[in-house]
């Protein structure tokens, strides 16, 4: 264990500068969290930090960045209000457990979408990016199923260690259809001034051969507010509807700790 007797003035200085995030995007995969990303970002209020520059994903109380220190993650915060997204906590209970042990008093933000969109669209980018079997429902639930049971992960993983104050629950679809009123109480909940915003759609074509520090200006801050993504390869049929049956009971489970019906997700 380190003193600050045998630290040096300057690293006594540099410790003391260090904070830990004042919120965490928690995930779900697949369900817009990188638009929030880009778009709390923008505010000037707020500092999103990045892992890399290339990578806003940390993970860090879950995967190997954890041997690089407490000291090289706070150092990642600056700024007013601080924030950093990890899609695999929602998912893990231990890096929940780990968290509440460092930072009690961090605010969750948790992004929900259609669960059987969001399962599609995962096993769509898992496509694009490697060869994987085709859509099964056997695939399904071996791979996808447990990530769009949104009741069960967040009773199981985050309310043992955080109060349901501390918690703040976005629908993707909501987001889609009133970004601007969605995205204030996005900011309500961190306590930080409104703001009135029109999104702006980036080609995707334009944005192949772009890096992510090409769309920074140099305040470092984002050049727009990103619209959610307008998801494409809907799946559909029977399959659709066996996935949907599926997640029948979860969902009823997740509105009743809502309070409220997420009417589009039964079709």
């Amino acid at each position: 264990m380190e003193f600050f007797g045998i630290l040096s003035i300057n690293q006594i200085y540099t410790r003391c500068k260090l904070k830990f995030p004042d919120f965490i995007i928690v995930g779900a995969a697949k369900s817009g969290t990188t638009a929030l990303w880009y778009n709390l970002d923008k505010h000037p209020d707020i500092t999103m930090a990045t892992k890399t520059t290339e990578s806003v994903e940390f993970n860090f109380w879950r995967g190997p960045c954890w041997k690089r220190g407490i000291d090289w993650y706070k150092s990642k915060f600056t700024g007013k209000v601080s924030g950093e997204k990890s899609v695999l906590y929602l998912n893990s209970k231990p890096s929940m457990r780990h968290i509440k042990i460092n930072i009690p008093n961090v605010k969750l933000i948790a992004c929900l979408r259609n669960p059987v969109d969001r399962a599609y669209s995962q096993w769509q980018m898992n496509n694009k990016a490697n060869k994987v079997p085709d859509f099964s429902y056997s695939l399904f639930l071996k791979l996808y199923a447990k990530s769009g049971q949104y009741y069960n992960l967040i009773n199981d993983n985050i309310l043992p260690f955080f109060p349901k104050e501390q918690l703040h629950i976005i629908i993707c679809e909501k987001m889609k259809r009133n970004t601007t009123q969605e995205m204030n109480k996005v900011f309500d909940f961190l306590e930080i001034p409104n703001l009135d915003f029109q999104p702006k759609e980036i080609n995707p074509i334009l944005r192949q051969n772009r890096t992510r520090q090409e769309d920074i200006k140099k305040n470092h801050k984002e050049k727009y507010f990103r619209v959610w993504s307008r998801h494409k390869g809907r799946l559909e049929g029977n399959e659709r509807e066996t996935l949907l049956n599926y997640y029948k009971p979860h969902n009823e489970k997740l509105f009743k700790f809502l309070g409220y019906e997420i009417k589009g997700w039964n079709k």
